[in-house]
């Protein structure tokens, strides 16, 4: 007799071949990204369960991945090295997220890395961001430099610190 319900025996994909990370924003309060670190070192970058949009669940009019003479969308790479992608700090900017309040978000890297792509189905579908923030509703895929990667990982709050940290 097995006494595992169906949630606990099925894993989502992020879940399962994911590790979360996050990067707290000690510029804006509780405007956190998570940071999904895949073992091959390419990381997702997301809305924190606890960032206002998520946690309030507000309506998103618009992703901008072009504002302030910054252009994310003109990233392109090209071949196994994946070269020609913008190079980003932790603190640069990947988006502006606008919602139906008025509120606008500017979302940050969360670390140093390469931008490899831009979730481009945001502009049609914002709403993708609080029905699924840590899957489709994904902002960019990044990669770290190979040599940077364990001191990248290491200034991340793992989730165990990340939920700590917030509740108190």
């Amino acid at each position: 007799m097995d006494l595992l319900s169906d949630s606990e025996k099925y894993l989502s994909v992020t879940e399962r071949y994911f590790t979360q990370k996050y990067y707290k924003n000690l510029k804006h309060e509780g405007e956190d990204v998570c940071v999904l670190v895949h073992s091959n070192k390419i990381c997702v970058i997301c809305l924190a369960e606890t960032h206002p949009i998520c946690k309030d669940k507000k309506k998103v009019t618009s992703v901008d991945y072009q504002f302030d003479n910054v252009n994310r969308l003109c990233n392109r790479v090209s071949g196994k090295g994946k070269k020609g992608g913008q190079n980003l700090t932790q603190d640069a900017l990947l988006c502006k997220i606008s919602c139906e309040d008025g509120s606008q978000y500017f979302i940050p890297c969360g670390l140093k890395c390469q931008l490899l792509e831009t979730n481009d189905s945001l502009k049609n579908s914002p709403s993708t961001l609080t029905e699924k923030p840590l899957s489709d509703g994904y902002i960019a895929i990044v990669m770290p430099k190979l040599k940077e990667f364990p001191g990248e990982m290491d200034r991340l709050l793992t989730k165990e610190a990340f939920f700590g940290n917030i509740a108190t």
